[in-house]
């Protein structure tokens, strides 16, 4: 008998960083405050995981009449992308979220 492609096998499931079990939970991240950021409220609604942010240092050059400076997660890539969708523009990335300016028109 040839063990030789099961040993192949379990060598490989054995490395380090070659972790084969499934994702036992959901990608975290700081609050925004950890990043240096202000936060004003969630977006796009009381449940919102994405955060309007307020004006700092680090952001006022992306805040305007005509937008809403919104905070997403990094992790959280389909919120990001639904911004995007909905005509949004990403600005910058600071800490762990991307900055984002939503058209308020």
């Amino acid at each position: 008998m040839n063990y030789t492609p099961f040993a192949a096998a379990l060598l490989i499931a054995t490395l380090p960083g070659c972790d084969t079990s499934p994702s036992s939970g959901s990608a975290s991240y700081g609050p925004p405050e950890t990043s240096g950021l202000v936060t004003a409220g969630p977006y796009p609604d009381a449940n919102g995981v994405c955060q309007v942010i307020g004006e700092n240092d680090l952001t006022g050059e992306y805040l305007g009449d005509a937008s809403v400076l919104v905070g997403c997660p990094v992790v959280e890539t389909v919120l990001i992308e639904e911004r995007l969708d909905e005509g949004a523009t990403q600005v910058d990335t600071i800490g762990e979220w991307v900055l984002l300016m939503v058209p308020t028109g």
